[in-house]
């Protein structure tokens, strides 16, 4: 029987389609959309400031070392401009210059141009306040001559600066919300195998299967071989197809799309095996509670599983936010979106308790209807066929 299924569902074209390349090509469309566009977002250029020293003392010159640090490199935070202190000024005050360091004794002010952004004013006041708070170690290792320890130092600078380098805290990732659209797309290619739960419900009842499926159902009615062994087989044929399927989407959207799927192999296979699991599981209540023939069936079940898709954010990325704040328990019930959530937090979370969570939930639904599904396959009986 695994070896029918499987040649079956090569030549299942719609199946393919919404499970493979459907995923693929929309991926394909994020792609050309959104590629890069998060960097680009979060790209800053060197912010043009000047430098006006009220002091000539240890403090200011050692400052001036942490500026020509910060505005040298690849990617200099400080763009510093010379010339004369009234110069300077007039260019500040004309807002051709986004601000100036005022260094005195022991501090530093800032003043910005009129025409400052929050974000230029946020970078200067925390480098000011950085050297303020630093200043005695900074002066240790330059008396030292350890200029690469001053190198070391500065570099904690770009972590306090969140526009820069995004502060991480609990996330195991740079963190993309671009890639809530690629992960949706994943889980709703997987939600998509629940058709083939709905197929295996058609072969094994003879009395609501299509057409084509009529026969394959009649002789698996008759068949000596003991029912629970039959939906094992079923079963399993499918899911192996679903993972393979699967695994494939993901792995195209991490070599081909350079999305991260991060470095957690046993708990990424869990995500795919469970997510699976509950996809064709699911697939089987639709084929067993619907009304109509089995293509009115999996009609219906398509339509439950794009609106639940479109819940979890496949278009609009922060319902599932909105959904958290005013309403969650939309998110605890929606499949799709505790897929989305597991596999975020699979990716971007140091700490994998909520995914764990997430899969727990997953797996105990899936465990109930596997339940229902079997106990109703196996007590079906049919006086003529």
């Amino acid at each position: 029987m695994f070896g029918y299924t499987f040649k079956k569902v090569l030549n299942n074209k719609l199946f393919l389609f919404w499970s493979l390349i459907f995923p693929i090509a929309l991926m394909s469309l994020f792609h050309v959309a959104f590629g890069g566009l998060y960097d680009v977002e979060n790209n800053i250029d060197p912010i043009d400031v000047a430098v006006i020293y009220d002091a000539d003392n240890e403090f200011s010159r050692f400052y001036e070392n942490v500026l020509d640090e910060l505005s040298s490199g690849d990617a200099p935070l400080l763009n510093v401009i010379e010339g004369e202190e009234n110069q300077l000024r007039q260019k500040v005050e004309g807002s051709q210059i986004s601000g100036v360091f005022i260094v005195k004794d022991d501090t530093i002010d800032v003043a910005m141009c009129p025409k400052y952004s929050s974000t230029d004013a946020m970078i200067l006041n925390a480098v000011a306040n950085y050297y303020i708070r630093e200043y005695g170690l900074i002066a240790d290792e330059i008396a030292r001559g350890d200029f690469d320890a001053v190198g070391t130092i500065v570099e904690g600078l770009s972590q306090e600066v969140g526009y820069i380098s995004e502060e991480q805290g609990v996330f195991a990732e740079k963190t993309d919300p671009y890639n809530w659209y690629y992960y949706s797309t994943i889980v709703m290619g997987i939600l998509f195998q629940a058709m083939a739960g709905i197929n295996m419900v058609s072969e094994l009842q003879a009395d609501i299967a299509d057409t084509g499926e009529r026969k394959v159902a009649m002789r698996t009615s008759v068949s000596p071989v003991p029912k629970s062994r039959l939906i094992v087989s079923a079963f399993s044929s499918r899911l192996f197809i679903s993972v393979v399927i699967s695994s494939f989407s993901i792995l195209c959207m991490n070599k081909v799309f350079g999305i991260p799927v991060g470095s957690r192999l046993p708990q990424l296979l869990l995500f795919i095996l469970a997510s699976n699991m509950f996809a064709i599981s699911l697939g089987e209540m639709f084929g067993l509670f619907f009304k109509g023939n089995m293509s009115a069936r999996g009609n219906k079940g398509t339509a439950l599983i794009m609106i639940s898709v479109f819940l979890s954010g496949e278009m609009i990325a922060t319902l599932p936010g909105t959904f958290e704040r005013y309403a969650p328990y939309v998110n605890d019930l929606n499949p799709a979106t505790i897929l989305n959530f597991s596999m975020y937090r699979l990716v971007y979370y140091e700490d994998l308790r909520s995914f764990y969570i997430e899969m727990g939930k997953i797996l105990i639904m899936t465990a109930v209807f596997l339940v229902i599904s079997t106990i109703r396959l196996r007590r079906q009986k049919y006086a003529s066929l």
